[in-house]
């Protein structure tokens, strides 16, 4: 009887835990730190109010990666005034990805975007003519493992607001990765 307990027992375990693997590849995401710290124990990943503006988010999904928001500019950024909306005014994010894979990725500045505290959120321009800052994030560019692409994207942002996040969501990560905007 004990032999068969003991028997049950290791096919439920087995089976339980065969059960719990997944095909899909988890993604995890890190806070980049600037120097190298040694540690004992991994380091867990950082909530998301601890990103701010310049810090770097070290993401592993099917690839390994990094993203930085850098800086928000909305102050004096000129564009193409004719495509503004009422209301509205240019505004820049400052972002760059490098790529810790050996194998290419491919960014876009149409996964960034910016969100306010009322629940808005406004998506990237687009855009790329006009007097915008130079440079400009590319439009669905290929990066080679151990490059980087840094750039501006342009946003249409309303008049007297200020976002509260800057948010990045690349298919390849579950929920986004976030910024705050001091």
């Amino acid at each position: 009887m004990r032999h068969a307990t003991a028997l049950l027992a290791c096919l439920l375990l087995t089976g339980a835990a065969a059960c719990s693997t997944s095909d899909e590849p988890e993604t995890t995401i890190t806070k980049a730190s600037p120097t190298p710290t040694p540690s004992a124990s991994p380091t867990p990943s950082p909530s998301k109010e601890e990103l701010r503006l310049g810090d770097t988010a070290s993401i592993a999904a099917d690839t390994k990666f990094s993203a930085a928001a850098l800086a928000y500019d909305d102050t004096g950024v000129k564009g193409v005034p004719e495509a503004l909306s009422s209301g509205q005014k240019w505004a820049v994010l400052m972002v760059k990805v490098c790529n810790q894979d050996a194998e290419p990725i491919s960014t876009s500045p149409l996964v960034w975007s910016l969100a306010y505290a009322d629940g808005a959120r406004v998506e990237a321009a687009g855009m790329n003519a006009g007097e915008l800052p130079q440079p400009l994030y590319p439009m669905d560019a290929k990066v080679s493992g151990g490059d980087c692409v840094r750039g501006n994207i342009a946003f249409q942002v309303p008049k007297g607001g200020r976002p509260e996040r800057v948010l990045y969501s690349p298919d390849v990560v579950d929920e986004p990765v976030e910024w705050r905007v001091l």
